[in-house]
């Protein structure tokens, strides 16, 4: 990549396993257990090549790069990843209101359906974020 001067493997790896703690909030740790118990090379290629290399390519921020994969989550009916990512977004401080008018957005491009289970996860990931003592403004 222009610009970027080459990463070793373990500096790769180091740098996605931060963009992915960031990514997915309090649960990274878990989910990473997760992946291991799948297959400890899920779980490489995700800090590695996922958030290491794909994640860590220049001309998207971290918080577009996040509404990105929501919006790809949502489109696709992936909710059970999609709830760890709106946490993620949610505890990195990407604005509420701006998580939201991404699923909203669905509605044009994935249909009702997907924009309505989206939005009403993100309902719940609020609820829970709140009670968890997270400042959530949606309103």
């Amino acid at each position: 990549m222009e610009g970027q001067q080459a990463m070793s493997y373990e500096e790769l790896r180091a740098a996605g396993k931060q963009r992915r703690e960031r990514a997915q909030g309090p649960k990274a740790d878990k989910l990473q257990d997760t992946l291991r118990q799948l297959d400890p090379q899920l779980a490489e290629w995700a800090d590695r090549f996922i958030f290491g290399e794909v994640w860590g390519r220049e001309g998207l921020d971290p918080h577009e790069r996040m509404l990105v994969a929501i919006t790809a989550l949502a489109a696709n009916g992936n909710l059970m990843q999609l709830r760890n990512y709106l946490f993620g977004a949610l505890y990195d401080g990407i604005p509420a209101r701006k998580v939201q008018e991404a699923l909203v957005m669905l509605l044009v491009y994935a249909g009702f359906p997907r924009a309505i289970s989206a939005v009403d996860m993100f309902r719940e990931v609020v609820t829970t974020a709140r009670r968890q003592g997270l400042t959530v403004d949606l309103d």
